[in-house]
């Protein structure tokens, strides 16, 4: 009987073989890519809801600014045609907000006025630029003598 040059490895002292290695860095690959994923899509996501509070921030500071310089006596009359400036851009944290507005008297009832803001961006999805927006309305009413 010939004895090998390599004694053969105990039991307990057996390593993974080669194609066992591979397979667990090809599944711990799949879960990192996986997880990048979902990472990406999580930060892309989360950027979208930060302007959309931006954008939110803008309509407020305009809907306040009419309210501050303009009474409801005078809304009344203007049905909208009065406001200006319609178009005005922000800046905020670097990003442009286009802010326009309709201003509707009588509505939802005669003792009312109906504001609607639209405040819009351009945002990157991937390697496209796209327009987003977001609309607030608003009703402003005489209030009670």
């Amino acid at each position: 009987m010939r004895r090998s040059r390599h004694p053969r490895a105990r039991r307990g002292e057996r390593g993974f073989s080669l194609l066992e290695v591979l397979v667990a860095a090809f599944l711990l690959l799949i879960v990192f890519f996986g997880l990048a994923q979902f990472y990406m899509r999580g930060r892309r996501q989360m950027m979208y809801e930060e302007d959309r509070r931006r954008a939110t921030a803008v309509a407020q500071a305009r809907l306040d600014g009419i309210r501050r310089e303009y009474s409801y006596d005078r809304l009344s009359v203007m049905d909208g045609t009065g406001l200006t400036p319609t178009d005005t851009t922000y800046t905020v944290d670097s990003r442009r907000f286009t802010v326009a507005h309709v201003v509707t008297k009588g509505v939802p009832e005669t003792e009312a006025t109906t504001f609607r803001i639209t405040v819009t961006w351009r945002a990157a999805v991937g390697a496209a630029q796209v327009t987003r927006s977001h609309v607030t309305t608003t009703i402003y009413g005489r209030g009670l003598p």
